[in-house]
C-alpha cells in the first residue's frame, strides 16, 4: 500500500507546484511531452494501485473488483487535480485535455496488468 499511495502523494505535489516552479518541458512534434507526462505518471497509478489490490487481503471484494475500482478511483484522482488546478490560483490551467491524458494512462496501465496478471498473481 505504501507505493501507490507514495506515487499519488508525488502526483499530487507535482501538479499542485505553482506554474513558476515548473521546468521548462519540451516540445515534441508528434507527441506532446504533457500529453505523454500525463498519461505516463496515470498508468504508473494504475499498476501500482492494481497490484497492491490484487495482492492484498484485508478486503477480499476489492481484490475481486481491482481492475474497475482502481478505474474510478485513479480517473477521479485525475479529475480532482484538474478541478483543483482551476480553482486554487498557482497559474496552472485545469484542462479536458490533461484528463483524458490522466484516463489513457490509466486504461493503459490496467491493460498492461490484466495481460500479464499470470505473471505476478
Amino acid at each position: 500500500m505504501v507505493l501507490p499511495l507514495a506515487w499519488a502523494a508525488l502526483v499530487f505535489t507535482l501538479t499542485l507546484a505553482p506554474a513558476q516552479e515548473m521546468p521548462d518541458t519540451p516540445h515534441w512534434e508528434l507527441l506532446a511531452f504533457d500529453t505523454a507526462a500525463h498519461a505516463g505518471v496515470f498508468l504508473v497509478q494504475a499498476v501500482l494501485t492494481v497490484f497492491w489490490a490484487r495482492r492484498q487481503s484485508w478486503f477480499p471484494r476489492l481484490q475481486a473488483w481491482a481492475f474497475s475500482t482502481v478505474l474510478v478511483l485513479t480517473v477521479g484522482m485525475g479529475a480532482f487535480i484538474e478541478l483543483l488546478q482551476l480553482l486554487m490560483d498557482l497559474g496552472r490551467r485545469g484542462e479536458w485535455s490533461d484528463l483524458l491524458s490522466d484516463s489513457l494512462g490509466v486504461v493503459g496501465g490496467l491493460l498492461l496488468m490484466w495481460g500479464t496478471r499470470r505473471f505476478w498473481q
